[in-house]
């Protein structure tokens, strides 16, 4: 019952990780990171599934090959052992990653050979589930088998062990949790390894243990699987509390920003990489709120960039005016830019564009642009969409084209 219940609850947790990296994946599909973390769940989820006595006796009943499912399960661990010494290596130095992982990838060819022929070369009477070591433990073949197995998962655990102290100096306080959980769950994959080893140095000394070796085996597999996986889900908590906790701040910004947005696309119809079915309304809720204010930044940027400079005796008076009014330091600088803005914009419909590059104070489109850069330009942006439709900012524009 205690081993039924062990292999439910990792097979769980298991399943939600790979749910939640199939979600990460579907929005980065080329992350390394992401691809190891799936590798990760997938072979913890395989393992514990064909460890499980009833999922054991369907593999072996369909297949018509005896014990089949030990090396299914096996393998699968191989591959999750394997996939943890990659996304180590990806968060340490990515550019060594590659050159790193060649003779774990020939080391684990090696070891998969070797299981896999003396695996066929046992040849099995009878399928056995639950007490396969038991039974078996003392044949050459299974002898050797367990070895390569063993030693490939020894090195492995200390390889990702001596990674993760290394790395654990030098991560942030969220990612440094997430490693730990993941050496703690390598960590009892090590005691998996010593409890086999020593399993088989009492079988060949034909000496019965004084415990139950499924029990005890299942034990340490449940907690090493539990551990690595739980990582996994608890990073995706963190990241999904972060962003409900900053939706309202960004739906805000966002909201802010439609009126500077709404004037820019008007003149520039062309920033929109998918223009709204109705563009002058202004949404107070909006799912996806990273991404389009992301994609709202960059296509003010653009805007920016197509209406060309503002004019400078524009920005000037409009920021005396401002003045006069007795605004504020910061609003009366917004209103200047507001101001120049609105010039650069009516000079653009009617064919006068200034010469010269206008520095929008965005950053440009890349895949390394995080959220923190995201809301500081909405923050610096947000001011001057907001005074756009100020008496005083147009007054300040008014008559301007006949000068020009």
């Amino acid at each position: 019952m205690l081993v039924a219940a062990g292999h439910v609850v990792a097979l769980v947790v298991a399943v939600a990780a790979f749910v939640v990296k199939l979600g990460a994946l579907r929005r980065d599909p080329s992350n390394p990171r992401i691809l190891a973390s799936l590798g990760i769940c997938l072979g913890c989820g395989v393992a514990v599934t064909a460890g499980w006595a009833p999922v054991h006796s369907f593999i072996d009943g369909v297949s018509g090959v005896p014990n089949l499912a030990k090396p299914v399960e096996h393998g699968a661990a191989l591959i999750t052992a394997t996939a943890i010494q990659f996304l180590f290596l990806h968060l340490g130095d990515p550019q060594r990653a590659r050159r790193s992982m060649r003779r774990r990838w020939l080391f684990l060819a090696v070891v998969a050979t070797v299981m896999i022929t003396m695996f066929w070369a046992a040849d099995f009477a009878e399928s056995e589930p639950m007490h396969f070591a038991e039974r078996y433990g003392d044949k050459p073949q299974v002898i050797v088998y367990m070895l390569a197995f063993l030693a490939y998962l020894g090195v492995s655990v200390v390889d990702i062990l001596r990674m993760s102290l290394g790395y654990a100096r030098f991560a942030g306080t969220r990612l440094k949790v997430v490693m730990r959980l993941l050496s703690a769950g390598a960590f009892f994959g090590a005691a998996f390894v010593a409890h086999k080893a020593l399993f088989l140095a009492w079988r060949l000394a034909d000496t019965t243990p004084a415990w139950s070796e499924p029990v005890a085996s299942q034990s340490l597999v449940t907690l090493s699987v539990v551990l690595i996986c739980s990582s996994f889900v608890l990073s995706t908590v963190w990241r999904t509390v972060d962003g409900l906790r900053a939706f309202p701040r960004k739906s805000a910004l966002h909201r802010d920003l439609h009126p500077l947005w709404h004037l820019l696309y008007q003149a520039v119809p062309s920033i929109a990489l998918h223009p709204p079915r109705r563009p002058e309304r202004n949404p107070r809720w909006v799912w996806g709120i990273g991404q389009r204010l992301y994609r709202r930044c960059v296509e003010i940027g653009d805007g920016l960039q197509a209406v060309g400079p503002p004019d400078p005796l524009v920005v000037a008076q409009a920021r005396r005016r401002a003045e006069e009014a007795g605004w504020d330091e910061a609003r009366t600088a917004a209103a200047g830019e507001a101001a120049g803005i609105l010039d650069a914009v009516r000079r653009y419909a009617q064919g006068h564009v200034a010469g010269g590059t206008v520095e929008p104070g965005v950053e440009p489109p890349s895949g390394d642009i995080g959220p923190a850069d995201v809301e500081a330009d909405a923050r610096r942006l947000a001011p001057l969409s907001r005074v756009l439709g100020e008496p005083l900012v147009r007054d300040s524009v008014a008559g301007t084209l006949d000068t020009h």
